[in-house]
């Protein structure tokens, strides 16, 4: 080996190593931080079903490229491990000098050339994400609610160092053809074009590029892991997720998405986690809920680790989009700030006074922050890597509710309503079933053996709009001659509302009394019309024992049309335009079935919104919102209602009572002409019998 070589490899030694240290530091560090997370068994096991889910959206990428801005990280991506992979044997011959792929035969051949193309993909996607981010500023990258405004200068230093790693890695490539050094000179033609251009004597010109090169990988890492561990508490590295991302995405939640975690398995165990929560001198003190950073539970500190700040979830957040005081990217950006702070006391085992300690609800998350939330869930089904921003936003609701009872004004008519005539109107439960008055409707508790039971809900039984749902519902069952019944007055309220709120308590009392109630008979399935009933019977209930076939009608009714089993009169016109249910949607992925029901409207022109689907905007009902009012920003309902007016549509068909009620509020405010009607209600009123 020459002078220069022993040089070469020595000092790159000794770079290497500060950086692999750096970076397992960093991992070491992140180990112990998510070690003070409270526990979460969920996340263990399954390992065949959390691979694919790394094959699909780490590898595959499968929410970036939802849209066209996602193939240009598609394509950085995997531009970068396939130069990173060619930089990796540039690398091992500053130690073997002789060293290459060639071994692959005519797959080194093929892996130079595919290289070299794609790098140019990559320099083209890099300029269009700084574009993006500088001149077309979509709605994604504001950040007028964080805290810390440094997110685009990090974005800024990631382009160039990834635009520097890649021409580097082209004049590098080119210098070792145009010296005689490279094993395939002829495989990139890119680099092999560009070798033309060097002359003379290359080796002090290819040393300092080596180094430039080297530098743009080993020095980046120092900066993405460096940063989250060392230099300052307030400023990690975005770019850190590219470690903690993957992880994050192998540990995700493999429940359903419209399931809440539950605080205790029974009444019993919550009993006991309210006495050792707020019995001072137990020595099993624990938290309750999240009122603190260290309540979290440890995915989700990995959550706050593995943002990368992409907005993603904050271009389709309600709330956000009519300038209320919740953005679901700041929300996380702003608690990963506080993590960081809380992180860096661990880390020094220091003290800090406790005025200097920010708290984590009222400053780093306001107040107004926590009730803004419509629980749509289109920021969780947003998020490429997985995070989950409702459970945070809950589980802090449930500590204002159930721990310091603050909450905005009228709910607590909600609870006393739910607790004492189980429904949110505080309406006489006895009433439950007089909108069935005329129909002649079996009661389950007459007939347990029933095959089917309609569980018809709160706003179904009480609401006066909705009853006329429900109305519908049951002519189209009777229409296909299945043997169904009610609970009548024994139905009760299934605590989603006082559980999107933060009445964990109240909630849970709630489903299991209904547990004890619905198992005592023998039906084999449960139609329901509301969403929000839908969900809880089908993915909250299993976790207090009740295991059933529910079916929303939507699906139920689409079968019917699909057998045959029901027919329609198409005769009659109409112009129309379909809301996609928060819970019916996102929650549940019922996409199709609404689609295919509207399928057998002959004479009937259907036009999607623009929001449509998993990007369908919010009512503006969700997490309880429909029972208060929430501080500053405009009402979500009158943006979609215009959105709905812009298809030329006349009807909006809805599949869910509470959007019936968000959308016919907005119709009124913004004196419009569209009319508000159910998809039961429009297939009713089309039988043929």
């Amino acid at each position: 080996m020459s002078t220069l070589s022993i040089f070469r490899a020595t000092a790159f030694a000794a770079f290497l190593a500060v950086s692999l240290y750096v970076v397992f530091e960093s991992l070491w560090h992140l180990y112990k931080v998510l070690k003070r997370g409270n526990p979460d068994p969920e996340r263990r096991g399954n390992l065949v079903k959390r691979l694919k889910l790394v094959l699909i959206n780490v590898f595959g990428q499968k929410k970036m490229i939802r849209r066209k801005g996602g193939i240009g990280h598609l394509v950085i991506f995997w531009g970068f491990i396939f130069v990173s992979l060619i930089s990796l044997e540039v690398f091992i011959r500053a130690f073997f000098t002789n060293f290459s792929y060639s071994f692959l035969g005519e797959g080194y051949t093929a892996l130079l050339w595919f290289e070299d193309i794609i790098s140019i993909g990559v320099l083209i996607a890099l300029t269009l994400g700084f574009l993006r981010r500088y001149v077309y500023k979509p709605i994604r990258f504001q950040d007028r609610l964080e805290h810390n405004k440094g997110l685009n200068k990090d974005a800024t230093i990631i382009l160039f160092v990834v635009g520097i790693h890649i021409i580097f890695a082209f004049i590098l490539e080119s210098l070792e053809i145009a010296s005689g050094n490279h094993p395939r000179p002829t495989a990139p033609p890119i680099s092999n074009a560009l070798s033309e251009i060097w002359t003379g004597n290359l080796e002090v010109i290819e040393e300092i590029i080596w180094w430039v090169h080297s530098f743009s990988v080993w020095g980046f890492l120092i900066y993405i892991f460096g940063t989250n561990v060392r230099v300052p508490k307030y400023y990690p590295s975005k770019h850190f997720h590219i470690l903690s991302s993957g992880i994050n995405v192998f540990f995700g939640n493999l429940k359903p998405a419209g399931r809440l975690y539950p605080m205790a398995k029974n009444m019993d165990d919550f009993e006991k986690l309210m006495e050792e929560a707020f019995d001072g001198d137990s020595e099993n003190k624990r938290s309750f809920a999240i009122s603190k950073i260290e309540d979290l539970r440890w995915p989700q500190m990995l959550d706050l680790y593995s943002c990368t700040g992409c907005g993603r979830c904050q271009e389709l957040c309600p709330a956000f989009l009519n300038d209320q005081p919740l953005s679901p990217k700041a929300l996380i950006l702003n608690m990963r700030e506080r993590l960081l702070e809380k992180a860096t006391i661990w880390r020094e085992d220091s003290r800090a006074e406790p005025e200097l300690i920010k708290p984590l609800i009222g400053v780093v998350v306001p107040q107004e922050t926590l009730w803004a939330c419509t629980t749509c869930n289109a920021c969780t089904d947003a998020c490429p890597v997985f995070i989950e921003h409702i459970d945070k936003i809950l589980g802090m609701r449930r500590h204002q509710v159930m721990v310091e009872s603050e909450f905005p004004s009228g709910l607590d008519n909600l609870f006393n309503g739910i607790e004492t005539n189980s429904n949110p109107w505080n309406l006489s439960k006895s009433d439950r079933d007089l909108w069935a008055g005329e129909l002649d409707l079996k009661l389950m508790k007459d007939h347990p053996d029933t095959p089917v039971l309609l569980w018809v809900g709160c706003a179904g039984s009480f609401d006066e709009r909705a009853k006329k749902v429900s109305t519908a519902l049951v002519k189209i069952i009777r229409a296909a001659n299945i043997d169904f019944a009610i609970l009548g007055k024994e139905e009760q309220c299934t605590g989603d509302p006082a559980r999107r709120i933060g009445n964990e308590y109240l909630a849970q009392t709630l489903m299991e009394q209904n547990v004890e109630l619905l198992n005592a008979y023998n039906f084999k399935e449960v139609i329901t019309f509301c969403p929000h009933c839908y969900n809880n019977l089908a993915n909250e209930l299993p976790d207090f024992g009740g295991h059933y076939k529910v079916i929303h009608a939507v699906d139920y009714v689409a079968k019917l049309l699909e057998r045959g089993i029901i027919k329609l009169d198409t005769s009659e016109a109409m112009n129309l335009t379909y809301h996609d249910s928060c819970y019916l949607g996102r929650h549940n992925d019922i996409y199709n079935s609404p689609r295919e029901i509207m399928k057998h409207f002959s004479g009937v022109s259907f036009v999607e919104m623009e929001m449509n689907q998993d990007r369908a905007l919010c009512c503006g009902a969700g997490g309880g919102r429909n029972f208060y009012e929430a501080e500053g920003g405009t009402d979500i309902n009158k943006m979609r209602i215009s959105m709905a007016e812009d298809t030329g549509a006349s009807k909006i068909g809805v599949s869910c009572p509470f959007c019936i009620t968000m959308l016919e509020d907005g119709v009124k405010n913004l004196n419009s002409n569209l009319e508000i009607i159910d998809l039961m209600e429009i297939v009713a009123s089309r039988l043929v019998f």
